[in-house]
């Protein structure tokens, strides 16, 4: 049977029994693993620092053939977060972050950068260093969300019309169907499901994160515009995963 050694970021927990946990980990080289951890709510196990949500660690594994469930052998806690129960705020946000990755992750399909942008994003909310540098939540959700568009191969059309094809550089007002996932002229009032009006704003926004911008490069801008953006990404990965998740409304309520 063959093992497995890496990092992960543990994204859903279940109680399997009195003593073991089922595990949803995103790994960085192997995707989405799930894993049962036998023994691990014992006060002495091989599960170092225990399995929390938004934690990060090194593990090892052991993946059966037949089974859906790998068996976690051992797991090394690396970073705690500590912050992300500090606020409702960031509390809410990291839930929505690792919400998104089981309904858009396959198990055992690679996604490196997805990892590396779930583990930016708990460093920056959850850890002790960033969470006093002023950095925006909502700033870090929609880089967040533009990262697991781009990185899944979804990534919104921005500067062509998706309906005819023809090249859109400005607009007062633009239309954005999200079912296409891309901009449109504006529709005026006759918006229809997945077809919504968008602020010129917004879709500078997105725009500077499809140049390379990063989350820190939004520190001047207005929380609503930041809002804005991020519940407009939030539609799109709603619409690829073809519902809602119940955090995007915390998040992004209204």
């Amino acid at each position: 049977m063959p093992g497995v050694r890496d990092i992960a970021i543990c994204v859903r927990h279940w109680d399997w029994s009195e003593t073991s946990q089922t595990l949803s980990l995103m790994t960085r080289e192997h995707g989405l693993l799930r894993c049962l951890a036998k023994g691990s709510k014992r006060e002495k196990s091989a599960f170092s620092g225990g399995l929390e949500l938004c934690t990060l660690g090194g593990f090892n594994a052991i993946v059966k053939p037949n089974t859906e469930l790998a068996l976690l052998t051992s797991w090394d806690l690396q970073d705690p977060m500590p912050m992300v129960r500090r606020t409702s705020e960031r509390f809410n946000a990291c839930m929505y972050a690792i919400d998104l990755i089981p309904r858009l992750i396959l198990d055992h399909d690679p996604h490196p950068e997805v990892f590396d942008a779930l583990l930016a994003l708990l460093e920056t909310i959850g850890g002790m260093e960033p969470c006093d540098r002023g950095v925006p939540i909502l700033s870090v959700l929609v880089w967040y969300q533009w990262q697991l568009l781009v990185h899944t191969g979804s990534k919104p059309e921005l500067h062509v019309d998706v309906r005819t094809g023809e090249e859109i550089e400005h607009a007062k007002v633009y239309g954005f169907q999200t079912h296409h996932a891309g901009v449109t002229v504006d529709p005026g009032s006759q918006t229809t499901d997945g077809l919504v009006r968008v602020r010129a704003r917004t879709i500078e926004v997105l725009r500077a994160l499809d140049g390379g911008a990063g989350f820190e490069d939004f520190l001047g801008y207005q929380r609503g515009e930041l809002e804005r953006s991020g519940r407009l990404l939030g539609l799109c990965l709603a619409t690829i995963i073809g519902n809602e998740s119940a955090a995007f409304r915390v998040v992004y309520p209204g």
